[in-house]
């Protein structure tokens, strides 16, 4: 129709002159044409429409053209290109409308089948739409939902913050929303969402609206932490493994199937000098191993990468300061994994250069060992027989005992915890007796048995060692404590007791020697103390006799004094007497003779006192005396007359004692007579009878204090002790405890006595040490 109409319509315009557009009917001919076919015809068909009008003006205007005719014709095809351009916009509009509503089903149906969550939200973030998955997911209506904007009561309560927060703000500043949370399922359980909103220009609403998801990553979010948790776990291993490799002082490695270094920690570079990464690029590393040894080190690690064996090699490696020191190279083959083919060496490197210096030097030893063992053993049989030539010949007396049977019972008290030998044997009598029978005497020379008198050493060696001495047990403890101590020598005096009970002193020196022997020797001290006892002899002799002598001269001049008093005294008494004898004695005579005779008296005693002073004065001058060293001396002066009376004398004195002030002679004599006294009263009593020597510091003062075990100073007689001319003894003259006074005040102390607490006398005095007197002048 379209056609037939179009060619009527040309026949007409190009045959007959009007003045109108006939051509404008080609506008039904595009009406016709869209109402039936397509754009594309629609716009073939005004192509033809202005094509037939164009050549309809020209078959009717060309010979005679008017602007009229000319405007009519490009009006007409003005409105027939107007036209079709309408009727194929809207051709477009009606595909694209339809296109719409095919892609609306589309996505509805595309929202409702994928299997989460999808939404849209206004600019404000209030959700308006939600797709079938919400009601499937969480169990709820999503029209009820919208309706009540309640979409967040699904949301676990502790995410309902960090959810608004974020949300909020990705409203605000136009943002992505990224995030995950707890939601409630319509089962009622939590499961891990992530949420996804993207903001999007709407064209329809000309605004920013949000389109977001929701899907299920609740086994993702498990898995992640629990991987998580495994790469913790793994890094701490890691760094645990990693401080190992780096805290052991060995050098450890690890190389691939063929032996190729893959990996060494830190203490390759400290031992070379090298770093390790450059070195492996560059594989290099042979260069560190001595020249003489990497061919036995290329062979040993051939042997084992090939055979799939431990590789064991001993090397020279190079270190940083330029030395080669042998290291001790150990590795191990080793599969990658379960299930893994690939093998790997694993393995360390030790420094062994000591032991390979000591292993070369006892090799070195060994080369001699026979030659040197033949030069000392005979050395040893050429020293035997000189020691043997010395020990039978010599005159000095040689003894050798084995004390080796002993040596395992001091070490089992040793193990047991005894720290004192001495205290332990003595309150364990069994045990020492035990030990002394162990002792055996291997041999004595021809001099010591010709010294205790015996015809023959057998004689000697077959008596029990203890029995050989005075104080034979106290010695061989003292060498049964040289072995527990751990020392090699001992000394001192004793008395032997040879044939027929025969006493010997003498002073011994003990020597400990390999294999439990000890090898002692003597000295003869019988000369020595013949000569000792007669200077003591003489000391006492010479001790006694200044005392004579002291008092000698005391007594002469009292008697020189005292000579025209006592004539006096016996003058007036004698007067006195007849006076008394008269009949009517004359009283008043005799009271004026008695005045005379107190007035004599009083004389006497200002004479035996001026006497004092004279004799108190002549001292010799005050020097510096080692108090405790004194004493001792004092007791070796008294040791045989303190023996005679089976007297004990003990001395106790600090290990350090400043020098004190005073006469040493003197002071001495104090001692003596001090310690005379004491044994003289103890001499009639029972045991015990023991003297005590204590000295002290008492601030400026040096104390000393002489007591007994005897029976002590009647009480009466306390008092009168230190008067003149009082004694206790039948054959004492009562002077010797008050020149001990008159002595001790002219030093500068005080003598007194009191009887102790358990019997006995205790004589005390303080004597000014010499630092501090020097101070006080």
């Amino acid at each position: 129709m379209a056609a037939l109409l179009a060619v009527c319509v040309f026949w007409i315009d190009s045959i007959a002159e009007y003045d109108f557009a006939i051509s404008i009917l080609y506008l039904v001919v595009l009406v016709l044409v869209s109402l039936a076919a397509g754009s594309k015809a629609v716009v073939r068909a005004a192509k033809a429409c202005i094509a037939l009008t164009i050549t309809a003006w020209m078959v009717v205007h060309l010979r005679d053209p008017s602007p009229a005719s000319g405007l009519r014709c490009l009006f007409a095809c003005i409105a027939i290109s107007v036209t079709a351009a309408l009727l194929v916009g809207r051709k477009r509009l009606e595909a694209i409308k339809l296109d719409l509503e095919r892609s609306r089903s589309e996505v509805d149906l595309f929202a409702n089948s994928v299997p989460f969550v999808l939404w849209r939200s206004n600019p404000q973030g209030e959700i308006e739409y939600l797709n079938q998955s919400w009601t499937t997911v969480t169990g709820l209506d999503r029209v009820s939902v919208l309706a009540g904007q309640r979409y967040n009561d699904v949301v676990h309560p502790d995410d309902l913050p960090i959810l608004g927060e974020t949300v909020s703000k990705a409203v605000a500043e136009q943002t992505v929303t990224d995030l995950k949370v707890r939601v409630r399922q319509a089962d009622g359980s939590y499961r891990w969402m992530q949420i996804y909103d993207n903001p999007a220009f709407s064209p329809i609403t000309g605004l920013v609206e949000r389109f977001g998801g929701l899907s299920d990553v609740h086994d993702e979010v498990m898995a992640k932490e629990e991987l998580q948790a495994l790469r913790l776990e793994l890094e701490a291993s890691k760094a645990e493994l990693a401080n190992l490799t780096e805290s052991v002082p060995q050098f450890l490695w690890r190389a691939d199937t063929y032996g190729n270094i893959e990996f060494c920690n830190g203490r390759y570079a400290q031992l070379s000098g090298r770093e390790f990464h450059p070195t492996i690029r560059q594989r290099d590393y042979l260069l560190d191993v001595h020249p003489d040894d990497r061919r036995e080190f290329l062979i040993r690690q051939r042997e084992a990468v090939s055979a799939l064996k431990i590789l064991r090699v001993n090397y020279r490696l190079r270190h940083a300061d330029g030395d080669f020191r042998w290291m001790s190279l150990v590795g191990r083959p080793a599969k990658v994994g379960d299930g893994s083919e690939d093998i790997r060496y694993y393995g360390g490197v030790s420094d062994i250069h000591e032991e390979v210096l000591a292993h070369q030097k006892v090799r070195e030893l060994n080369e001699t060992l026979e030659q040197r063992v033949e030069e000392r053993t005979n050395d040893l049989l050429r020293t035997e027989r000189r020691y043997a030539g010395l020990f039978e010949v010599s005159n000095m007396t040689f003894a050798e005992m084995d004390f080796s049977a002993t040596e395992p019972l001091l070490d089992r008290l040793r193990e047991q915890g005894v720290t004192e030998l001495g205290a332990y044997l003595g309150e364990h009598p069994d045990e020492f007796a035990h030990m002394l029978s162990l002792i055996r005497t291997t041999r004595v020379n021809e001099a010591l048995a010709r010294l205790m008198g015996y015809d023959s050493v057998a004689e000697l060696t077959a008596n029990p060692p203890a029995q050989n001495a005075d104080e034979g047990p106290a010695v061989l403890l003292r060498q049964l404590e040289m072995y527990y101590d751990g020392t090699d020598h001992i000394d001192g005096r004793t008395v032997l007791i040879g044939k027929d009970g025969i006493r010997i002193p003498i002073y011994f020196m003990v020597n400990r020697l390999a294999g439990g022997l000890h090898l002692s020797s003597h000295i003869d001290l019988t000369e020595q103390e013949r000569l000792e006892e007669m200077r003591r002899a003489t000391q006492q002799e010479l001790a006694r006799a200044n005392r004579v002598a002291t008092v000698g001269a005391l007594s002469a001049s009292i008697a020189h004094e005292l000579n025209q008093p006592i004539a006096s005294l016996l003058i007036d008494a004698k007067t006195v007497r007849r006076l008394v004898s008269r009949d009517g004695p004359d009283i008043e005579k005799i009271e004026r003779v008695l005045d005379r005779v107190e007035r004599t008296a009083e004389r006497a005693a200002d004479i035996v006192a001026r006497t004092r002073e004279n004799i108190v004065a002549g001292r010799r001058a005050v020097q510096e005396i080692d108090l405790p060293k004194l004493v001792n001396e004092t007791a070796d002066v008294l040791t045989h007359d303190l023996a005679r009376s089976s007297v004990e004398l003990q001395i106790s004195a600090p290990a350090r004692l400043p020098m004190i002030r005073g006469d040493a002679v003197e002071l001495q004599q104090v001692l003596v007579n001090l310690v005379t006294n004491a044994a003289d009263a103890m001499r009639g009593q029972v045991e015990p009878r023991r003297i005590s020597i204590e000295i002290s510091e008492q601030g400026d003062t040096a104390r000393v204090r002489v007591y007994d075990t005897g029976p002590g100073i009647p009480e009466e007689n306390l008092q009168r002790l230190f008067e003149p001319f009082f004694t206790t003894k039948a054959t004492g003259i009562g002077m010797g405890l008050q020149i001990c006074r008159s002595a001790v005040e002219a030093m500068g102390g005080q003598l007194t006595v009191t009887n102790g607490d358990g019997g006995g006398a205790c004589f005390t005095f303080d004597l000014p040490l010499a630092s501090r007197s020097s101070a006080a002048d």
